[in-house]
């Protein structure tokens, strides 16, 4: 035969010889229950959720964010924003945030994660490890911490062609026979020549002379010079 109760604060409720029963507080939270042991309830704020003799659950919150259980010990969770995640017995758990960043753990040290700038990583329980930009270029590590490193070379492919295959824009070697570096070689040797000569003053005009008589003395025949002497015959 159920009991039924008042009390003076306004809450109620009832209990049945089987141990099902009922409660309604002074606020509007209700609150019901079997024989079993599962149940649900409603709070007066708006939240609400139920509940299993095997252990596991539900709640939703008054926000809107919803989490449950399961009787083996894992959970999970949705979040009003878009977030969700898990958590498990083994250790194990997920995330992802409203923004889609995201990563996994397999409980034992080793996960993966993503990023929302397309970047993306994992991780290994004997110390390895990887990521990935979101241009993708790759760092690794290995269980001895070594690092090894690779770029994404296709938006450099253009560039190879565009630069004649050197898309770092580094310097090149000219060839051996390019005449513009041989003038660019030439005007430098002058350019040091002139920036010596300038910076001795007047300098030793016995060297000055010696210079003179060595450029006069290449070897390259000269003509004579026309006599100017006799002038023109009357």
């Amino acid at each position: 035969m159920a009991q039924e109760y008042t009390n003076a604060d306004g809450s109620s409720g009832t209990y049945n010889e089987d141990g099902s029963g009922s409660y309604t507080a002074a606020d509007g939270s209700t609150q019901t229950w079997d024989a079993e042991g599962n149940g649900s309830y409603e709070m007066a704020d708006g939240s609400s959720g139920s509940y299993s003799a095997d252990g596991s659950y539900s709640h939703t919150d008054a926000d809107g964010n919803s989490y449950s259980g399961d009787a083996e010990g894992n959970s999970s969770w949705t979040g009003a924003d878009g977030s969700s995640g898990s958590y498990n017995a083994d250790g194990s758990s997920s995330y992802s945030d409203a923004e889609g960043n995201s990563y996994s753990d397999d409980g034992q040290g080793s996960g993966s994660y993503t990023s929302s700038d397309g970047s993306f990583g994992s991780y290994s329980a004997d110390g390895s490890s990887s990521y990935t930009d979101a241009d993708g270029n790759t760092t690794a590590y290995d269980a001895e911490g070594n690092m090894s490193e690779s770029q994404d070379m296709a938006g450099g492919d253009a560039l190879d062609g565009a630069l004649g295959g050197d898309s770092a824009g580094g310097d090149k070697p000219l060839p051996e026979d390019d005449p513009m570096g041989s003038a660019l070689d030439n005007s430098a040797a002058q350019s040091d020549a002139g920036s010596a000569e300038g910076s001795q003053g007047q300098g030793d005009p016995d060297a000055f002379a010696d210079l003179g008589q060595s450029q006069q003395d290449d070897g390259i025949p000269k003509e004579e010079e026309d006599d100017q002497s006799g002038g023109v015959a009357g």
